[in-house]
């Protein structure tokens, strides 16, 4: 068996980015502060948001363990998966979509090839899930749920972390690591690199920037400890896209884990543009342009983006946020 995650990583609340950022909750909306916060409530998830999505790993992995642990075991449904990803982090942008579940595989298997692991895993859930497929990159069973797309990955425990299956051979992965590193920061930062993340990845789907979602974690994640950064978000990312483009291409390490993400400069001039997007918006707050400044925030992350004056009623409602992490 593994250790579950520790409970202070797996059952915190998400803060409420409003609070956060100390934006206040004025109706209607007053400057771009406030634009900042009420947009960050809508794309970030709520608690109950994370719970369901949870619920829906939690309920696919006592499928795979009815069959898989007949046996009547203590605390087996307490270490045998893990919640991972964007939702074990709680950096997912709604609405969620997916979400990572680790299953450990028994022993008794005796599985060693990553291919044997996908292969056992689909094998169970098939005959429970319709659809339960390999994913064509070869790394995960995709389980649909009514809550959440599952990304099943069957998995063998390794020193404290986990070998998950890749394309051709096992990854080690160790979200437990990648939590706590996210979680210290953010005690540091008042919440604010899990803010930017966020904001980086409504970026990157508003302008199919070239570049995954786990990768710009990672960066958030170097930017914020490779010196002090701004506590102001504006500011926070403007000196993020300045420092990112100088510290890509690169090859980034994922925390208590052997494996790396390779990044390239194909997302450079998207990063460029957005630099200077998002300084003209600053120059507008300077002048007291407030909607020009909110303007140029909505071109940078979407029509979710509110502008100065408007009610929180006026706009889209959270669940019709077509973007996901």
């Amino acid at each position: 068996m593994t250790t579950a995650l520790p409970a202070t990583l797996a059952t915190t609340g998400v803060a409420d980015p409003v609070q956060a950022l100390g934006a206040g909750t004025q109706q209607p909306l007053p400057d771009l502060q406030a634009c900042i916060g009420e947009f960050l409530r809508r794309i970030v998830p709520n608690t109950a948001a994370y719970m369901a999505a949870r619920a829906a790993a939690t309920r696919i992995a006592a499928d795979l363990r009815a069959e898989l642990y007949r046996e009547p075991q203590p605390n087996t449904a307490e270490s045998d998966h893990m919640v991972a990803g964007s939702v074990g982090k709680l950096t997912a942008i709604a609405p969620i979509t997916t979400v990572d579940l680790l299953f450990v595989l028994p022993p008794k298997l005796g599985i060693s090839k990553p291919g044997d692991a996908l292969k056992t895993a689909w094998a169970v859930l098939k005959s429970k899930h319709a659809g339960a497929r390999i994913s064509d990159d070869q790394t995960a069973v995709l389980v649909n749920d009514s809550d959440a797309t599952a990304r099943v990955l069957p998995c063998l425990p390794r020193e404290g972390a986990f070998l998950v299956p890749g394309p051709d051979q096992w990854s080690l992965s160790n979200p437990i690591a990648e939590a706590a590193t996210l979680r210290l920061m953010d005690t540091m930062y008042g919440n604010r690199p899990r803010l930017l993340m966020a904001v980086l990845k409504a970026w990157r789907l508003h302008n199919a920037v070239p570049i995954s979602a786990y990768a710009l974690e990672l960066l958030a994640q170097d930017f914020y400890s490779s010196a002090p950064r701004p506590q102001d978000i504006a500011t926070a990312l403007a000196d993020f896209w300045a420092w990112a483009k100088k510290r890509t291409p690169a090859t980034l390490k994922t925390p208590g884990a052997s494996t790396a993400v390779t990044v390239d400069a194909a997302w450079h001039g998207k990063a460029k543009a957005a630099y200077w997007r998002v300084t003209l918006a600053q120059s507008h707050v300077m002048q007291k342009k407030m909607a020009d400044a909110a303007k140029e925030w909505r071109e940078l992350v979407g029509p979710l983006f509110p502008l100065p004056g408007e009610t929180v009623g006026a706009l889209p409602a959270h669940s019709e946020n077509p973007g996901s992490a």
